[in-house]
């Protein structure tokens, strides 16, 4: 009886907890202006700012402002990199998901919530919670028998004779395709689905958001890994090739490891070591919100437009995800490699300075910052070298070894971003200007680290899916509590962070950097 007393009492405080939503933001400063003109007779002022007045008050999110500054030599030159920030909420800085002491649990939860979990008195730790439910939604995805054009069956055979037939698609296919049978065995069982709605329950929202968003993670990994197995033996049937991912999972499973974890494993191909989960969660940590992002104000209009079905509201974002303003650019630098591993060697070099002038440099500049410039001055993401940090600490501890192949690929990378930023071009007519110099975004990193770790071309943007799902969702939290949507009132200051002391950041980028600019970088150091 006491243990059934105990476990209602923390049940009634997991519902209190999910019914919980971040709190909205006050912060409206047309409002306060168009108050202090009043008070100071400037009529004229005021009935300007009265046209703003239908402005939504700011997001409880930011769009990575600068933060630090730390200069960096580039062929004799120093330049001063201004390096934007991230951070959840104004509660979780950046600093601490570098420094790696952040579960993919922990920061979900201050996104979703607005603050930080607790262990609460009567006995429920909130972060382990969250992850016990993630964890659940995920195992328990394979096992779901739903309909589809051949009759009722387990999701991972479906799967199976899905990949099977179209080996070629990658894990957003497979995802999209299995979203819309969801909603298809939705409509023909008369199944009762209220989508994304303000009206309804938060916590059962918020239920069905992972629910659904870890069925499609574990498709989209799961289609990976049978690619993967397809490739060994092309002969492998359907029935076997489902029972041998059914018997993949179980072994992670059964060693404890976490969603996120198993996730890694397939994405890989193999049992994922805890060098391995700590480099690929680092990256996906990092991405999971982006305020100024186009999938997330794809999803913030689809919880506006109260999405009738939750598949679509995260089926939206994931379109506009995998667009080239998104992570095409990951696509992009895969083709541009491929392109220049058949330039011969002497002509490499001119051939990326061709790509540079020209504009179409994959992975490098940004459309939204001063990522590009001329001046001793310029903007750095720092995304790229986050992940590079981890991924060069295990080569140099033997953790991680790379084929020739590899070390050949990523040699082109290091030229690339020696000619696009150390060095920089000249453009013909401007001999006597300084060159032209771009840095590297997150895309950089990220297609690096990916192709360092054996994760195959076509399946470079799972990771930021599975992360980035997490950021859809505290945007439709928030959204459905204000309408928002992009908003062009500045963040509320109170989620800005101050620099402080902390200088994990920008050292890293500057180590980074100075590694890329000499020498041979991925070689053990």
């Amino acid at each position: 009886m006491a243990e059934k007393r105990i476990w209602t009492e923390t049940a009634a405080s997991i519902r209190r907890t999910l019914t919980e939503n971040p709190k909205s933001s006050a912060y409206g400063p047309v409002t306060d202006a168009i108050q202090k003109a009043a008070k100071l007779g400037e009529k004229g002022i005021g009935g300007s700012l009265r046209n703003f007045n239908s402005m939504p008050q700011s997001t409880m999110v930011f769009a990575n402002p600068v933060l630090y500054q730390t200069p960096v030599a580039c062929d004799g030159a120093e330049m001063i990199l201004n390096i934007r920030s991230f951070g959840i909420r104004g509660v979780l800085q950046e600093g601490e998901i570098v420094a790696g002491s952040i579960s993919p649990a922990h920061l979900i939860f201050v996104g979703l919530f607005g603050r930080k979990p607790e262990k609460i008195e009567d006995g429920l730790d909130e972060e382990a919670m969250l992850q016990t439910l993630i964890d659940r939604k995920f195992y328990r995805s394979r096992r779901v028998t739903r309909d589809s054009v051949s009759g009722q069956s387990p999701l991972i055979n479906q799967l199976a004779e899905f990949v099977k037939t179209f080996s070629t698609s990658g894990p957003e296919v497979v995802i999209q395709y299995f979203s819309t049978l969801r909603k298809a065995h939705i409509t023909k069982n008369r199944l009762p689905d209220r989508g994304v709605d303000d009206d309804r329950h938060p916590s059962t929202l918020l239920v069905e958001m992972i629910s659904t968003h870890m069925e499609n993670v574990a498709i989209g990994a799961m289609s990976v890994y049978m690619r993967r197995l397809l490739r060994q033996n092309t002969g492998l049937a359907a029935q076997a090739l489902a029972q041998q991912v059914d018997d993949f999972i179980s072994q992670e499973e059964n060693s404890g490891k976490s969603a996120f974890q198993v996730a890694y494993s397939l994405l890989i191909g193999h049992h994922a070591n805890d060098t391995e989960s700590t480099i690929l969660e680092k990256m996906g940590l990092i991405q999971t919100h982006h305020g100024s992002a186009g999938s997330n104000m794809v999803a913030r209009y689809a919880a506006t437009l109260h999405t009738e079905h939750v598949s679509d509201f995260l089926t939206a974002a994931h379109i506009t995800l995998d667009g080239a303003r998104h992570f095409g650019a990951i696509h992009d630098m895969t083709h541009f490699i491929n392109e220049l591993e058949h330039v011969p060697a002497d002509e490499r070099e001119e051939f990326i300075k061709t790509r540079l002038l020209g504009g179409g440099l994959p992975t490098f500049g940004h459309p939204e910052i001063a990522a590009a410039g001329r001046s001793n001055e310029i903007q750095q993401d720092p995304r790229a070298a986050i992940y590079l940090e981890s991924f060069f600490h295990a080569i140099d501890n033997g953790q991680i070894v790379l084929n020739a192949h590899q070390r050949e690929r990523l040699n082109m990378i290091q030229r690339i971003y020696q000619i696009a930023f150390v060095e920089g071009v000249i453009k013909p007519g401007r001999e006597n200007s300084p060159p032209l110099r771009l840095t590297p975004n997150t895309d950089f990193g990220g297609w690096s680290v990916q192709e360092g770790m054996g994760i195959e071309e076509e399946d470079r943007t799972l990771l930021t899916y599975i992360f980035r799902g997490f950021g859809w969702m505290m945007d439709a939290r928030e959204q459905l509590q204000q309408r928002i949507i992009r908003p062009v009132i500045p963040p509320d200051p109170s989620v800005i962070p101050t620099p402080g002391e902390d200088t994990t950041v920008p050292d890293v980028v500057a180590a980074i950097h100075n590694r890329l600019a000499h020498g041979d970088a991925f070689a053990p150091q």
